[in-house]
């Protein structure tokens, strides 16, 4: 066999870009540089990633992961985030980072539904899939314009370092496989492996630390929720409350340990002033669901606030208007908590419409739940 190597150097070589995207599609295996090593792209499909297992030497039960070229094939084989997961998604891809998905029973018959048998069974053995999104350019141009999935393992055999130039590529495999890819630019410029994220059904962990340091891993794994009403003593400061507590009891951990889990969850005021208790109603109403808010001090919503958010519940809809005023980028990260109506302001009135306002929050949170976790 041959070995043709083929230079591309932008992705506007559209010509050749596809030219590699059709030799994946009808089974070749090809060679390619992302921005930490050069690695094997081959298609899922039984017969092909036998061959790679003989080529690189590699235990047929070893997962190989996913790579991708846009956001658009994430959703394809990952069709269910949370939203912890959605945005290590965006804040990691495209780049140095492999994120592990663990996946439903529901989600993996669904996804039966729409891909070939072989290649679930291929993708997930164990129900969970490894996604790598290249920042290579040429690379993510090939894996978007491939039609098949691609796979795609450091290009050297079992226990040899991992080849980084073209050149390298040859001496391992010249004349056992089809193609090699040399694109000169982002070449290896990491120098290190990606970052190995999982996330699982509960919580986020670094299997593997690599060329994305834990704290920006933290960073995009912690979700910042926050819950506005306009004075910031009755309805956000409940809410705040009884979302920390459930969060906590679903977690199975104490309300202080909700950061470790990866959620921040705070409250805020339209038109609240700087340290304000909560009203005595609301304290009392917590209280007996075991939700301690006399320590709370209420705080104005400012930009900066929203900005650093990533999810936003307000009480009524004009209150979304004013978030939305305050920071147009908001719009889409910004919600009415009450998915039915307006939440009413207690203020001034006796316990038992706080009581009915603290039962409403308590549903409209439990409903959205989902959406967080």
């Amino acid at each position: 066999m041959e070995t043709k190597t083929l230079t591309i150097h932008t992705p506007d070589d559209v010509k050749a870009v596809q030219k590699v995207a059709c030799l994946l599609d009808e089974g070749a295996l090809v060679a390619f540089p992302t921005e930490t090593v050069y690695g094997i792209g081959c298609k899922v499909d039984p017969k092909t990633i036998e061959r790679l297992n003989q080529l690189k030497g590699r235990p047929t039960d070893k997962h190989y992961t996913l790579h991708i070229g846009n956001y658009e094939q994430l959703t394809k084989y990952v069709p269910t985030m949370s939203a912890r997961a959605r945005k290590l998604a965006h804040g990691a891809f495209p780049g140095p980072v492999t994120i592990v998905f663990e996946l439903s029973e529901k989600a993996i018959r669904q996804l039966r539904e729409v891909l070939p048998v072989s290649v679930v069974d291929l993708l997930y053995p164990d129900g969970t899939i490894g996604v790598r999104y290249p920042s290579h350019p040429v690379v993510s141009a090939i894996l978007s314009q491939a039609k098949c999935a691609v796979v795609a393992p450091s290009a050297n055999v079992s226990g040899q370092p991992p080849a980084v130039s073209a050149a390298q590529v040859a001496g391992y495999f010249d004349g056992k496989i089809e193609c090699i890819v040399d694109a000169p630019c982002g070449v290896a410029a990491c120098n290190t492996s990606s970052t190995v994220v999982k996330v699982e059904q509960r919580d986020i962990r670094i299997l593997r630390q690599g060329a994305v340091p834990a704290d920006q891993i933290r960073e995009w794994t912690t979700l910042r929720v926050l819950f506005v009403c306009a004075g910031n003593t009755c309805r956000s400061p409940m809410a705040e409350g009884f979302c920390r507590k459930y969060f906590a009891d679903i977690l199975g951990c104490s309300v202080d340990g909700l950061g470790r889990f990866g959620y921040i969850i705070n409250s805020a005021g339209i038109i609240a002033f700087e340290g304000a208790p909560a009203s005595c109603h609301a304290v009392e109403v917590c209280r007996r669901h075991q939700i301690d808010l006399t320590g709370h001090q209420s705080r104005p919503l400012t930009p900066e606030e929203i900005e650093k958010s990533d999810m936003i519940y307000v009480m009524t809809r004009n209150q979304r208007e004013s978030v939305v005023r305050l920071l147009p980028a908001a719009k889409d990260k910004c919600f009415v908590l009450n998915k039915t109506g307006d939440i009413e302001d207690p203020v001034g009135l006796d316990e038992d419409v706080y009581r009915a306002c603290f039962n409403q929050i308590q549903k409209a949170v439990t409903g959205r739940a989902n959406e967080i976790l």
